[in-house]
């Protein structure tokens, strides 16, 4: 496989992972944990900063989408220093639309996950996706065995 289908490959496999169910924060999907209180979030992939005043839910998804995307890094048997740069932009659209979340009807927003690569050559690779995320709410979403502790 060349170098240019298996970055466009990780950044694919990376977002699809990432917005998946088993992203969770506490044993809830990670997303609606703080959806309702962000509009747009950058995370460095390579070298995930502190986010401030953003609540531990916002910190614990950087730190994830850093871990995530260094995991298809190395399942692609790429290494690290073939990137050298790394981001992953998360918006939400400021309308807000109904989707179901475990078949009751619920309010959320479509966020759109972007998803940026720079080689080492200097080329660009993209691929995003848009998620219905709607705010957590405990009586409608079901609880991960992953985030119980004993």
């Amino acid at each position: 496989m060349t170098r240019r289908r298996t970055i466009k490959s990780i950044l694919y496999n990376f977002l699809g992972t990432y917005t998946s169910r088993y992203s969770d924060y506490d044993g809830y999907w990670l997303f609606g944990m703080f959806v309702g209180s962000m509009n747009d979030l950058r995370i460095d992939l390579l070298a995930p900063g502190e986010i401030t005043n953003d609540g531990p839910a916002m910190v614990f998804a950087a730190q994830l989408a850093s871990r995530r995307f260094h995991e298809q890094m190395e399942k692609a048997r790429l290494p690290m220093s073939c990137i050298k740069d790394a981001s992953l932009c998360i918006t939400k659209a400021s309308n807000p639309v109904d989707g179901i979340v475990n078949g009751q009807p619920r309010s959320g927003h479509l966020v759109k996950f972007a998803a940026r690569a720079v080689s080492d050559h200097g080329a660009v690779y993209e691929q995003e996706m848009s998620v219905f995320v709607a705010p957590h709410d405990s009586n409608i979403e079901r609880r991960s065995a992953r985030g119980l502790t004993p």
